[in-house]
């Protein structure tokens, strides 16, 4: 949602700029309204399948256990659903357990999508 919220905030300002400067004041009103929920509409569903497709190819981290570095994929879809309701990431698999980690997932943290 944190995308969502900054798509909103976009929108507010924009619709305020435009609808004033087109219709007045009151047309600053309702560029107010219909900016915001044309920019949270607008940049949520781009943001979360920007966080899909990112997702789908691995990440190189340092594991913060054994200060190795490690590759390590998210579940796209998982992913995208963080995104979505601002929640932390999950690693799928790590190339230190050969699988799903069993650990804290601390290295997530240094994954910037």
């Amino acid at each position: 949602m944190k995308s969502g919220t900054i798509g909103a905030l976009v929108g507010f300002i924009v619709g305020l700029v435009i609808g004033t400067a087109l219709f007045g004041p009151l047309g600053g009103g309702v560029g107010i309204v219909v900016g915001t929920v044309l920019g949270f509409l607008i940049v949520t569903p781009m943001s979360v399948l920007l966080v899909r497709d990112s997702a789908k190819e691995p990440f190189i981290v340092e594991c913060p256990e054994t200060h190795d570095e490690v590759e390590v994929t998210l579940d796209p879809t998982q992913a995208a659903r963080a995104e979505l309701w601002n929640r932390r990431q999950r690693i799928a698999t790590c190339s230190r357990f050969d699988g799903p980690p069993k650990c804290d997932e601390d290295c997530v943290d240094q994954i910037l999508i």
